[in-house]
């Protein structure tokens, strides 16, 4: 199946995890957050969000400075 993750597909496995293809592109999870159809989603519920074909993710990552 399709995920598109910032306007790139990535092909994964049926049934994935949103935590399992976060891991699995090698994103680290410090500072991040990934949104779903523009609703940011908690990182206690990754494990439990499975994720459907052609599913749009955000990620935003914080980016410190000033």
């Amino acid at each position: 199946m399709t995920i598109i993750l910032n306007d790139k597909n990535y092909e994964v496995e049926d049934g994935i995890s949103l935590a399992a293809f976060i891991e699995n592109i090698g994103v680290k999870l410090q500072g991040i957050a990934v949104a779903i159809d523009y609703e940011v989603i908690p990182k206690n519920q990754w494990a439990e969000t499975i994720l459907s074909d052609n599913v749009k993710l955000m990620l935003i990552q914080a980016v410190s400075g000033g």
